[in-house]
This record gives structure tokens, sequence and C-alpha cells, in this order.
């Protein structure tokens, strides 16, 4: 058994999970401390304000990957303290870092410098871990259909399990044992980008879906937003803010300008319930036996009780009833992927990214001259 950290910031870059547990990258791991820290609003900004081409982007690139690299390392020396034990009885970190771009089937970039993570702590630091998938022809993502498959599959019968971060993502275990997985579209991205404009950037994000909640479908504008042709692609597949960002709701707003604003929320949640719905439907038709919600959307009671409506013959439960937090499960599985690492273990699946073989996905980065593990 491995003590390991994950360290995971998602789309909405709200902050950075991060867990501490004890795993052999095989079995289901065992938690000992886990936490969330928020990035302070100035470094927030300067993550956001990279989502998009500008000027002097590939310097601010530079600095804010150093300044994400300490940021990530404070992170990983408090979940140690917060689990009673010292960085040194760690024998790897998994830092995911904070994806800037995700441009398959070119490359994808996370950011937050692995090289100051080890240093800081003194920690093997396990990271950049999409490339070695796309090198393959796979699209980098999901990943974590692996970790949710050792997590959720084996039970004999048909289980979606799904990821609503800022992008929502499907693992479909079929009863037979077989699977596919991909991105199904945006999940809360589109609600805290337009929070985030609605409030004049004092809120980000559709707390407890209050202001959806509110509001009503607006089933024209539902419609147009349905129209989008990624969602008629076949799976495996993935997008990121680059598809369904600032760009994409400034057209959105454009075209319905008339909408008031808890029916663009309520509209914006039904486009996430739509979207994920069909993808389970379509993946293991008629529809799964069990659906598992996981990521901050699972804590939205608009957004589940919307998925509880269009799959009534499934049986709808979160993560959490299951033993896992929905907040911490991704933060789980980047420490549980970096043990696989050093033991030389692939965690890509080709039927979740569409690559041609597997692969030892990461690269190793070492606190000291001399550092085993």
């Amino acid at each position: 058994m491995y003590r390991a950290i994950g360290l995971m910031s998602g789309t909405s870059a709200d902050g950075v999970d991060a867990v501490l547990l004890e795993t052999d990258g095989e079995s289901v791991p065992k938690v000992i401390s886990q936490l969330m820290e928020p990035y302070p609003e100035t470094l927030r900004q300067q993550i956001l304000a990279l989502y998009e081409p500008g000027a002097g982007e590939l310097d601010r690139l530079g600095v804010l990957d150093r300044e994400l690299g300490e940021f990530f390392a404070e992170v990983a020396l408090k979940v140690c303290q917060a689990g009673g034990c010292l960085p040194d009885t760690v024998e790897v970190i998994g830092s995911h870092g904070q994806t800037i771009r995700h441009r398959p089937p070119a490359f994808s970039m996370q950011i937050g410098n692995p090289f100051v993570i080890a240093h800081r702590c003194g920690v093997v630091t396990v990271a950049d871990f999409r490339m070695a998938d796309m090198v393959r022809g796979g699209q980098g993502a999901p990943l974590v259909p692996m970790f949710h498959r050792t997590l959720f599959g084996g039970k004999g019968q048909s289980t979606a399990v799904v990821n609503l971060g800022g992008i929502a993502n499907i693992t479909a275990l079929r009863a037979d044992g077989g699977m596919v997985a991909g991105d199904t579209g945006p999940a809360n991205t589109l609600m805290d980008h337009w929070a985030d404009r609605y409030t004049d950037g004092r809120v980000h994000c559709d707390r407890d879906g209050a202001w959806a909640a509110q509001g009503c479908v607006d089933t024209e504008a539902l419609h147009w937003l349905l129209q989008h042709p990624f969602f008629d692609l076949p799976f495996p597949k993935s997008t990121g803010r680059e598809i369904f960002g600032a760009h994409y709701l400034d057209e959105f707003l454009e075209r319905f300008p008339h909408m008031t604003a808890n029916d663009r929320f309520r509209t914006l949640t039904q486009l996430t319930v739509e979207t994920v719905a069909d993808a389970c439907q379509r993946l293991l038709p008629p529809s799964p036996d069990r659906v598992v919600l996981c990521g901050g959307g699972a804590d939205n009671p608009v957004l589940v009780a919307g998925l509880r409506e269009r799959l009534q013959s499934s049986e709808v439960v979160s993560s959490h009833s299951l033993g896992v937090d929905t907040a911490f499960l991704e933060a789980e599985a980047f420490a549980w992927f970096a043990v696989r690492t050093l033991r030389r273990l692939p965690s890509n699946l080709p039927e979740a990214t569409g690559a041609v073989s597997e692969a030892v996905l990461g690269s190793i980065h070492w606190p000291a001259i001399g550092a085993s593990f």
C-alpha cells in the first residue's frame, strides 16, 4: 500500500480539491483526509483570463504556472496536516493541475508546476496525465472511468457514472462488463459563466440551484442550445470551455435577449439534464439500471430532480450515498493514478478515450537527487 495525495482543480476554477489516501492503485482506496482550498479571487481571475487567447499570454502562462505550483504545494501540505501525518511519510503526489486548454487531438495543457510541488513538499510528484493517451490517438479525456469502474462496477447491473463538474462526463458500465465513456457537454460551466455575468463577478455559481428553481425553461432557447453539433458526435468524445465557454454564452444571450435571469439559469440547467439523460439512454439502452452522480452538480437539487424526471426507470443516486464523497472523487482518482504510474500500470481506457492502446500515464518529478519510492 502507498500513501498518496491527489490534487484536482476543474474547469470551474474555484479552487483545489485535495485528498490523502492509502491505496495499491488497484482496489478501492482508504481515504485519510480531504479538503478544498478556494483560489484567491485575483488568482482565479488570472486563470480565467488564460482560458481565452490574449496579449502576452505566454508570459502570463509562465508566471501563473509557477504561482499555481506554489498554491498546489501549499494545499498538499495542508491535507497532510489534516490527516495527522508528515510529508515524508507520503510516497507520491498525483497532481492533475489546472486545465487552461483542451484541444484534442493535438494537445491538452494543465498548469501548476509539478517541479515546484515536488520540491516544496519533498515528495515524488506525478503530473501531465493526459498526453500519453493523446499521442496514442486518444482524446486525453475522460481519464477517470477506470477509477469509476473500480468503485462502482461489477454489480451485475448497468451503471452510468456521471460527473457533473464544469463539463459533464459519463462512464457507461454495462452489465456484461463492457464500457464506453466520454464527455456529454456542459454541466455547470455555462451556469457559472452566467452567474458571473449576472452578478458582475460577485457570485460564481447558482448555489443549490436557487435561481434556476425560480425560473422556467424557455423551450425555443433550449431547442437552439440542443442543436450544437457536439451533442451528435459519437462516443468517445471530449470537450471544454473552448466550445462551451464565454463565446457560446454570448451567442445564447444575443439570440434570446428578453429572457429573465432566472429563466436563463433554468434553461441552462435543463440543457445539462437533457444532454446527460440522452447520453445515459444512448449508451445503456433503454436506460441504465443505476445512475451515480458525482461532482459539484450532484448537490444542485434542480439538476438532480430534472435527471430523475428524465430517467424515471433508473435509480439515480449520489456517489456520497455509496461511500464516495461527490466533491472529492476526482482528487481520489489522481492519487490512485499516481500510484499506478509508480507501479508502471496503465491508467487510460481506450474505450473511454479512443486511444489505440493502453498507456502508463503521467510524468514523474523527483524532489531531490537520490530520491526513491
